[in-house]
């Protein structure tokens, strides 16, 4: 007897047991559904954010001047040879009398630029000589790049086009992802250009550049 007593005792407590489990199982059962529908939209919202804050930071860095380590956005360097400036994808720039990555170039406003020369058919005239005696073509100007201390000579009109060109591009960068090689892309040069419309002199020479992020 005391044995059958002690067994119901011990099943009316876990009965009791049973029915205080319950209420919490089933608000554990309701609770869960609303638990990940708001994991699943924090995951959503968080997505969508990176999504768009991603190529707003790819187009912030290149119109703020900043300069990084990845060869798209920053600097305008081709290397130290006119072999390597081709092997970079580098193409010679005759606005900026120098050797440019695609980055750097405004090839539209180059290939406009080449039409408003003093020579025939609207071309520029390029010279070896200070003299303006010795003409030559612009596929020798491009290959300058391999002497640094080799000049062209080219008119008054080449430098004033030039300037006017180069405000331009500046301007344009606004729009058309493009950045202005460090070494023009200053109040300096800006200077420089007024300079040339207010004394124009008799002609100009210039080297032929392959890094452009300095002077």
């Amino acid at each position: 007897m005391h044995l059958v007593a002690g067994g119901d005792g011990q099943a009316s407590g876990l009965e009791q047991q049973s029915k205080s489990i319950q209420p919490r199982r089933m608000l554990l059962a309701t609770s869960l559904p609303f638990m990940k529908s708001c994991l699943l939209y924090s995951l959503a919202v968080w997505g969508a954010f990176t999504i768009i804050a991603k190529p707003l930071r790819a187009i912030e860095l290149p119109f703020k001047g900043q300069i990084s380590s990845s060869i798209d956005l920053r600097g305008c360097d081709c290397g130290e040879s006119f072999a390597e400036a081709i092997s970079r994808g580098c193409q010679f720039d005759g606005l900026a009398m120098a050797w440019l990555p695609e980055h750097c170039r405004d090839d539209e406003l180059v290939e406009e630029f080449n039409t408003m020369g003093d020579g025939p058919n609207g071309t520029w005239i390029y010279y070896a000589d200070r003299e303006n005696t010795i003409q030559i073509d612009p596929e020798e100007v491009a290959a300058l790049g391999d002497r640094p201390k080799a000049l062209v000579h080219m008119s008054v009109q080449w430098h004033t086009i030039h300037c006017i060109f180069y405000w331009r591009k500046q301007f344009r960068t606004r729009s058309n992802g493009k950045i202005v090689e460090p070494r023009s892309d200053s109040e300096h040069h800006i200077k420089h250009c007024g300079e040339i419309f207010l004394s124009p002199g008799s002609g100009t020479k210039s080297g032929v550049a392959l890094n452009t992020n300095m002077e």
